[in-house]
């Protein structure tokens, strides 16, 4: 089959890659110009390192980026509040952060190394379908006047997803009160800008819904993220766009931060952050179809949930492995490949995004009182809480999912 990618952030050369190796013809469209100006790290725990390793990736991954031990949750005095392990039970695999050009880097070259071209500044903007019912065929039109004809297109265009526009359009992603300030920091011990830990970080102050995030992207990198809920002292953009007045605006979040009370520690890697990104934080709820005629959707295309458990990025390449096995062993039959790819993920998707807004609740209370039952949870529970258990998310495995909704229906 010839398929159609829309999308080449993570999951989108993920999915176009395993569809390449098992012999289609595919290639993969973006917005972008390029991918420089992308959020700046992907947290890859146990459940979307396997899929990398799948993907025959593994030690690429591992090479370029921070193999994160543990996860510490602080209160704004240092006080610990919770700490675990990064890898579920007997666990093979281990936790990776890592940039995420690194990541998305690795994906396309291995994508050109199989003759897929990734075509840049490509804006969806309508999709036809033939007129016969049933039938294969899909084209796709860009805002520069192009097409590009296949039998099938995957939307993994992410947040503000073109595809989800086309098909769904009433169902948008909504901002749910916060706004985010990521950065990267280069880690240089001669200058002062040091940070020894290879866990991840997690500082909170949940009875006035302010945190900081932070950990290793590599050996010389660490990645920060200021969160407030309704900011009223630096005014924020709805883009991957880095600020360019970084001189301004990385004291501006430092002196920010140093009035909320967060560690001293934390000062001197805001301060020297060589790129800053603002961001809107997005939520929807997971749409109750991810498919339409002979398109399918992948990812945030389909789903928003906040990075309040950073489990995004892993959610993405589970759907991407389990939707490529399912088109590569049902070629004949991509519709029903789609309907079995929902039918498998569905329910898990969906308990994530649960796990990730219950998750938030305990961080973010509206209350002192609220505040005080959320630290107590957080306590209590290990790395997610809520509805699912760290093992139980992170020892999922698409390839056996894939088999597992086959054999169920009979397929196998």
């Amino acid at each position: 089959m010839r398929i159609l990618v829309i999308g080449a952030g993570i999951g989108g050369p993920a999915v176009a890659l395993a569809l390449r190796r098992a012999g289609h013809d595919v290639e993969v469209y973006d917005r972008a110009l390029d991918f420089t100006d992308v959020p700046p790290a992907a947290y890859l725990a146990e459940n979307g390192m396997r899929a990398i390793k799948h993907l025959g990736l593994l030690e690429e991954v591992v090479r370029e980026g921070n193999q994160c031990d543990r996860h510490e949750i602080r209160d704004f005095a240092g006080n610990l509040v919770a700490a675990f392990p990064t890898a579920g039970n007997g666990a093979d695999l281990f936790t990776v952060t890592i940039k995420r050009t690194a990541l998305i880097r690795i994906l396309t070259n291995a994508l050109v190394k199989e003759g897929v071209y990734v075509h840049t500044d490509k804006l969806l903007v309508d999709i036809e379908e033939p007129p016969i019912p049933g039938s294969l065929g899909v084209k796709a039109k860009f805002k520069d006047g192009t097409v590009a004809y296949g039998d099938i297109l995957i939307g993994a265009d992410g947040i503000h997803s073109g595809v989800r526009k086309v098909l769904f359009p009433n169902r948008n992603p909504s901002p749910i009160g916060f706004i985010g300030y990521y950065g990267i920091t280069d880690l240089d011990p001669t200058s002062g800008v040091a940070w020894e830990s290879h866990a991840l970080h997690y500082y909170t102050d949940n009875a006035n819904a302010k945190s900081c995030l932070l950990y290793r992207t590599s050996d010389t990198q660490i990645k920060w993220l200021v969160m407030e809920l309704k900011p009223s002292e630096i005014v924020s953009h709805d883009s991957w766009q880095p600020w360019f007045d970084l001189y301004q605006k990385r004291a501006a979040i430092a002196d920010m931060a140093a009035r909320w009370g967060m560690p001293d520690l934390l000062q001197p890697l805001i301060r020297a952050a060589r790129e800053i990104f603002p961001t809107t934080i997005y939520d929807m709820e997971l749409l109750p179809q991810w498919y339409r005629g002979n398109c399918v959707m992948i990812g945030c295309a389909k789903h928003v949930m906040p990075p309040f458990l950073g489990h995004v990025s892993n959610v993405v390449l589970e759907d991407a492995e389990v939707l490529a096995a399912l088109i590569n062993r049902m070629p004949g039959d991509p519709r029903k490949a789609f309907r079995l790819y929902q039918e498998s993920r569905h329910h898990r998707v969906a308990r994530i995004a649960e796990a990730v807004r219950t998750h938030g609740r305990r961080h973010y209370s509206t209350s002192k009182f609220a505040a005080k039952m959320g630290k107590m949870m957080l306590k209590m529970v290990s790395a997610v809480g809520g509805p699912m258990s760290s093992d139980e998310i992170m020892s999922y495995d698409g390839q056996a999912a894939a088999v597992d909704i086959l054999f169920r229906h009979g397929y196998i």
